[in-house]
């Protein structure tokens, strides 16, 4: 998911990470009212967490970028999100509109919380402008957390539950050209299964994996010769292990391979472009 601006992102790791108070005497900037977008994310910088978009209810001629202090208490059981500022990036794109707001856009701001920020429970979830404040309850459970919004005239979202990705699950693609490379393939899956991964499903799953309605990772077969062979495991050793696999069967066999962990790691062994790796922290 992409993240507008730094600087936002910044404010939220300062006070999230190193305990900063909230000067709550600073001054609020106003709205006329605030709808959001949420979702659990696993790939990034921030690692494993929730990013929160926030966008205004008004349009206007110019883009502003939506400024927001956050501060998580575990022990009082508080998220507190105070709109601080908007920050103004110039005038809006022209898009031709059918209802004649061509130079008119909606205004937003994101920031992230940490999956590990958040502890089991049921917080209050403080959304405060100059304007309004509105409270709702906000359930963090082991597999589904829940925003709950009473109904007001200021403050909305269309997400009610999202679902975290369970940890420890390693899955992806080996792609390649010709059918008798399906061998070498197997031979790989065969590698990674002596290691101590093992075949698992993800049954109806609300969680972002490519996966079928049965929860089991899908192949891929086009142009005549052409085959994507999918993989999901439980993940029960190390990422640098399955790369260290990997890249013996990418050195030795016409084979791209494609490693992705729900803990955050990710790595492509691709022919064309070579080997990148990235470890989650």
């Amino acid at each position: 998911m992409k993240s507008k601006t730094s600087f936002s992102l910044f404010i939220a790791i300062l006070l999230l990470g190193c305990g900063k108070e909230i000067d709550f005497n600073r001054n609020l900037s106003d709205s006329e009212g605030l709808s959001l977008y949420w979702d659990h994310q696993i790939f990034g910088e921030q690692g494993r967490g929730f990013i929160f978009e926030f966008y205004e209810a008004q349009r206007l001629e110019n883009q502003y970028e939506l400024v927001f202090d956050i501060k998580v208490d575990n022990r009082r059981k508080n998220i507190d999100i105070y709109l601080r500022d908007k920050i103004d990036e110039g005038k809006c794109p022209y898009f031709p509109t059918p209802d004649q707001t061509d130079n008119l856009c909606i205004s937003s701001g994101d920031f992230f919380i940490p999956e590990d920020q958040l502890k089991e429970g049921e917080y209050t979830f403080l959304v405060k402008t100059a304007d309004f404040t509105i409270q709702s309850t906000f359930s963090v459970s082991k597999d589904q957390v829940k925003l709950s919004i009473p109904e007001n005239d200021y403050f909305s979202c269309s997400i009610e539950n999202v679902y975290p990705t369970p940890k420890n699950l390693l899955y992806g693609n080996v792609i390649f050209n010709g059918e008798e490379n399906t061998q070498y393939a197997e031979a790989f899956f065969a590698k990674l299964k002596s290691f101590g991964l093992n075949d698992t499903i993800v049954s109806n799953s609300p969680f972002n994996l490519p996966v079928d309605d049965s929860g089991k990772p899908e192949d891929r077969h086009w142009d005549t010769d052409k085959h994507s062979l999918a993989f999901l495991y439980s993940l029960n050793s190390g990422f640098q292990s399955v790369v260290d696999i990997s890249k013996q069967f990418f050195d030795n066999y016409d084979l791209n391979i494609y490693l992705f962990t729900t803990n955050g790691d990710q790595a492509s062994l691709s022919k064309a472009h070579g080997i990148t790796v990235f470890y989650a922290k």
